[in-house]
């Protein structure tokens, strides 16, 4: 299938869809007048307080009216016509609870279900939690690819040292990571910096510590990260391939502290309530010890901390506040160094801050949301002995926005509106001469509309839109019109099968600048505006999505992609044009995700199984034609096939093992064909006689000739990781060491090749990424 084939299917299902939707957004308000509903306004609570994820039913006449979960607070909404039903809550680990409750409006109907423990077998509870919301997602999304990590999933995926939910999502499908020591992904043949990443609904920039070895989320912190890798509806905006949701864990209201040590950082977390008040609230607290640990014997002059927060209020029934706050940094200081030990002192730091506050209003037929939320991300580099050095970048967005959901009966609307102001400040500077230097600000304007129409285990409908006004300064404003439409049908019995499809535009307003192809680095962004465009996507994909039985899960997608206005370093630029160091150019992916997953038995997990073709095209930069022509190539994160195989299985004398098996296809690179000495002219002393660099001495370099950009493959990717952990339950709380063990049978996967020239004849040799690495940490917690 041709580039001009897929661009031009998306953008004329897109067309067609704009008719859908029109007729979708003409209806709602004739379909909410329909029959008289009522709200059942419920909590689920045990005797130490709200029970997180309960699978909550209704039933009339023997059949399903409608099924949700109840929230971290417990609680759970939902409407229904008046009449008889049997209500039913279940969670593992408790007995049933069943109510017959008589419903009629017109006000909210409260009840209050508390569920007694049960005994049960301990394997499977995490994930049975996960079976549940899943399950209920499936039955009321239609397009979004939405997979979820539970905090217990995100300690049994084998990791550095300790858990990590971004290094996590890189064993769900869709998924490209192109080194053991990055944790940034790629989603679906997206850049990096593509992906929203949203600490409860606040974006964060760059949330990586160590250059991007690991993420900067405390996994103490963290209930879910969720991950919708297409198809995400118009509420959401800003950013083109993915959406990435870390929920905080506020706990449930009782004084409990978690402590952690591994090989990257010591950590702790407490929580707990105000007396009888319905307030939740958790904070945590990170640092590496190497630099303490080490003083005694060298100085390392590396440490990263952070501080993360969460609280959650409750102001009545129907009303409840969450805050949310982050800070971070990372120091890298050799002015501690004694100048003979290392001559060039640097100061080099960078970081997060973070803080979004959000309030929930509860309606009688929906939910109301406020709110607001700054993030800043930035990074310097200094130089105390060359006071005229000066290397910065930073990047800021604050905002905010209401969001109104109202639902009757079959039928949900949603309307949304934001503002977001960003400011961008990049300098490289030295001696007085400015290499680089980039400064802008930009006001985003947006507004949403988002319907959804059900039909009970039939259809499921969804049309949406999403206007954005762009100002930025400098740079001419636009407007952008984003519409999305999803549609699934149900198939079988208990609508256990479904296949779907959807459609849609997204844009974004931001790049970053970071070469990807390097192992380790940090973004530097850029608004887009008079110095880049915005990027434009219009994205189709089609899939069928099962729950054959309770404990299996199955899902098959394809997909496709176009990209408009993405951006590269422009590595030719003309030194006196300030507006020519930026590349302009475009995009295309395709591919299928398989997915499946059985939960519920002793050894479950999961395996997800992704194809993917991505290409870039910009001016080639090499060529000397007045008019370049363009230059299209696969970039680093083409990996066509990648297979994730993760288990969890119950080891020898209690412990509990963990298993991730990657496999895929080699990334690509650009590999250098011939070698030949290169000889530079140059003015002798004597006389202003000439002669060539090289002719009568050994002064001669070597130039690469090199092949077609990223023609060739690395070898292929294979790893083996596990990890084992087990529980010693005391009276005080549990104690839990961990060993993982990364790269089982230290498989040299190569990072890049090194080419010596100067040896007859040439010699390649290549530098592996991570070997066999064991690494051992202990958690403790205190109930």
């Amino acid at each position: 299938m041709g580039r001009g084939s897929i661009c031009g299917l998306v953008r004329r299902g897109l067309a067609v869809w704009g008719v859908v939707a029109a007729g979708l957004w003409a209806t709602p308000a004739a379909i909410l007048a329909q029959e008289p509903t009522v709200v059942l306004d419920g909590r689920v609570v045990d005797a130490d307080g709200p029970v997180f994820a309960a699978d909550v039913t209704l039933e009339a006449s023997g059949a399903v009216a409608i099924r949700t979960a109840s929230a971290q607070d417990g609680r759970f909404r939902v409407e229904v016509p008046a009449g008889l039903y049997t209500l039913r809550v279940e969670r593992i680990g408790y007995a049933t609870a069943t109510r017959l409750l008589t419903l009629r409006g017109p006000d909210p109907v409260p009840v209050v279900v508390t569920l007694q423990p049960a005994a049960i077998l301990l394997e499977g509870v995490g994930v049975e939690a996960a079976r549940s919301r899943e399950r209920l997602r499936f039955e009321e999304t239609a397009g979004a690819s939405v997979r979820e990590l539970s905090a217990d999933d995100l300690r049994r995926v084998p990791g550095v040292g300790e858990a990590d939910p971004v290094r996590a999502v890189e064993v769900l499908p869709g998924v490209v990571s192109t080194s053991d020591f990055s944790s940034a992904f790629h989603v679906r043949g997206g850049s990096a910096d593509q992906n929203l990443i949203l600490l409860d609904g606040t974006p964060i920039f760059s949330p990586f510590h160590l250059g991007g070895f690991f993420s900067v989320f405390n996994a103490d912190m963290v209930s879910r990260a969720e991950l919708a890798s297409g198809g995400f509806p118009a509420r959401y905006g800003g950013r083109v391939s993915s959406v990435l949701t870390i929920e905080s864990d506020p706990g449930g209201g009782t004084l409990e502290v978690d402590a952690g040590v591994s090989v990257l950082a010591t950590r702790v977390a407490v929580a707990g309530g105000v007396g009888d008040r319905d307030v939740r609230w958790r904070l945590s607290a990170r640092r590496s010890y190497f630099d303490k640990l080490l003083a005694p014997i060298t100085d390392f002059p590396y440490h990263l901390q952070d501080l993360q927060g969460v609280a959650e209020f409750g102001l009545g029934p129907r009303d409840r506040i969450r805050i949310t706050a982050y800070t971070g940094d990372d120091v890298l200081d050799f002015t501690q160094i004694d100048n003979e030990d290392f001559p060039l002192r640097v100061d080099w730091n960078w970081g997060n801050d973070v803080a979004g506050v959000r309030w929930d209003r509860d309606l009688s037929n929906g939910r109301l949301t406020v709110r607001a939320a700054t993030s800043r991300f930035s990074t310097g580099l200094a130089f105390p002995d060359f006071d005229d050095t000066e290397f910065r970048s930073r990047i800021s967005q604050e905002g905010g926005g209401v969001d109104w959901t109202v639902r009757r009966g079959v039928v949900e609307v949603g309307l949304g509106a934001e503002v977001q102001d960003y400011a961008y400040d990049n300098l490289a500077s030295s001696g007085g001469t400015v290499f680089s230097q980039g400064l802008g600000d930009g006001l985003q304007l947006a507004g949403y509309l988002q319907t959804s129409w059900r039909s009970p285990g039939r259809w499921l409908v969804e049309a949406g839109a999403r206007v954005d006004r762009w100002a930025p300064e400098p740079g001419d404003p636009v407007v952008t019109l984003s519409p999305r439409v999803a549609v699934k049908r149900f198939f079988g019995p208990n609508a256990r099968w479904a296949v779907n499809g959807s459609l849609g535009r997204y844009t974004q307003f931001l790049h970053s600048l970071r070469d990807e192809e390097l192992p380790l680095g940090l973004d530097v962004w850029v608004l887009s505006g008079a110095r880049a465009p915005h990027v434009v996507s219009d994205q189709v994909q089609v899939g069928v999505e099962a729950f054959p039985t309770d404990r299996w899960t199955v899902s098959l997608e394809a997909y496709a992609r176009a990209f408009d206005g993405v951006v590269t370093f422009n590595t030719s630029d003309d030194p006196n044009d300030d507006f020519d160091d930026i590349l302009v150019g475009d995009g295309l992916s395709w591919g299928a995700d398989l997915f499946l997953r059985r939960t519920d038995t002793p050894v479950n997990g999961w395996l997800a199984l992704s194809f993917l073709k991505a290409d870039r095209t910009f001016p080639d930069v090499f060529s000397g034609a007045l008019n370049r022509p363009d230059v299209t190539y696969a970039p680093i994160f083409d990996r066509r096939l990648d297979l994730d195989l993760v288990l969890r299985f119950p080891a020898p004398r209690g412990w509990e093992g963990g298993l991730r098996l990657n496999v895929g296809t080699g990334t690509p690179y650009t590999r250098p064909t011939a070698s030949f000495a290169a000889y530079q002219p140059r003015v002798l002393k004597d006389g202003g006689r000439s002669d060539w660099a090289g002719e009568t001495e050994d002064l001669a370099g070597y130039a690469v000739l090199l092949g077609d950009r990223n023609a060739d493959r690395y070898p292929v990717y294979h790893r083996l990781d596990l990890s084992l952990r087990k529980d010693y339950r005391k009276g005080w709380g549990v104690l839990t060491p961990h060993v993982d063990l990364l790269n089982v049978y230290n498989r040299r996967n190569v990072l890049f090749y090194f080419y010596e020239y100067d040896r007859s004849p040439a010699v390649r040799s290549g530098f592996s990424m991570f070997p066999f690495l064991p690494t051992v940490g202990l958690e403790v917690r205190f109930r």
